[in-house]
């Protein structure tokens, strides 16, 4: 999300925020996606 654009500092960074969550599972899906299409999963 961009901050001021698409939600506000409070809302990204609350403590019931699960946007760094989900950023990390979208990394270890990317890889694994990566991964797969080099042949090596």
């Amino acid at each position: 999300a961009h901050r001021g654009e698409e939600v506000t500092d409070s809302v990204l960074d609350g403590e019931r925020s699960a946007a760094w969550d989900e950023a990390e599972n979208r990394i270890h899906a990317q890889k694994a996606v990566l991964l797969w299409c080099l042949g090596k999963l």
